[in-house]
């Protein structure tokens, strides 16, 4: 959720503790002990009571509520309204409960339907933008590699055996030591989820070709006899 003015109210006086990283001694159903927050002190005087949402501290005598305790802890400099400082801590600590939250969520595993290792090494050009070889030699096909920044033409595939060779690098391989060099990821399953996405691209572009109805061509206009 996220606070405004018309909440401070209800707010409990221990969440806003919470939301200033004070953390209670001692912890009963009735009320909670703490240190001081807006002093060093090495004893723990400092009692908030959660039926009456008030604070006393029973060292120097002062008590209140969440706008008084808020009036001792805000920077003057900074803050000039103890309303609005509760508001923003109260926010900034929703704020890291939700990222908190979402970070210890634990991730699904995405289901790849392809079998990748059947993948044809041309079909994978395709779907990196390479349509058609620079060349071909019998089973040999030449592309631009495009892993090098200057594109050259320098990888062959061999559509017999599905492996590729650059010819000025020597590196070499099947489609995931391909996905290697594009990615520079040993992970396996980051390279599964990265040629599965260019496959998914190309088969998208491939279902989004409409042909055109071919235009008839229009019929001879018959000639009038007299």
């Amino acid at each position: 959720m996220r606070y405004t003015d018309n909440d401070i109210p209800t707010i409990p006086l221990r969440e806003f503790l919470s939301a200033l990283g004070e953390k209670p001694v001692k912890s009963t159903e009735h009320f909670n002990v703490y240190y001081p927050p807006y002093r060093d002190d090495s004893e723990p005087v400092f009692v908030v009571y959660h039926t009456t949402n008030q604070w006393h501290d029973y060292d120097s005598d002062e008590k209140g509520n969440i706008i008084d305790l808020a009036k001792l802890l805000m920077n003057p400099a900074l803050d000039k309204n103890p309303k609005a400082f509760i508001v923003r801590c109260m926010n900034d600590y929703e704020i890291g409960k939700e990222i908190l939250e979402r970070s210890s969520r634990p991730i699904e595993p995405v289901i790849i339907k392809l079998d990748i290792k059947n993948v044809r090494l041309t079909d994978f050009m395709k779907a990196l933008g390479q349509e058609h070889p620079v060349a071909a030699n019998g089973n040999l096909r030449i592309y631009k590699a495009p892993y090098d920044a200057k594109g050259e033409p320098t990888m062959v595939i061999n559509t017999e055996t599905n492996l590729w060779r650059d010819t000025k690098s020597g590196a070499y391989g099947g489609i995931y030591d391909l996905a290697y060099e594009l990615t520079g990821s040993c992970n396996m399953a980051e390279l599964n989820r990265y040629i599965a996405g260019q496959m998914q691209e190309l088969e998208k572009s491939k279902a989004e070709k409409v042909e055109l109805p071919k235009q008839e061509s229009p019929k001879p206009k018959r000639k009038m006899r007299f």
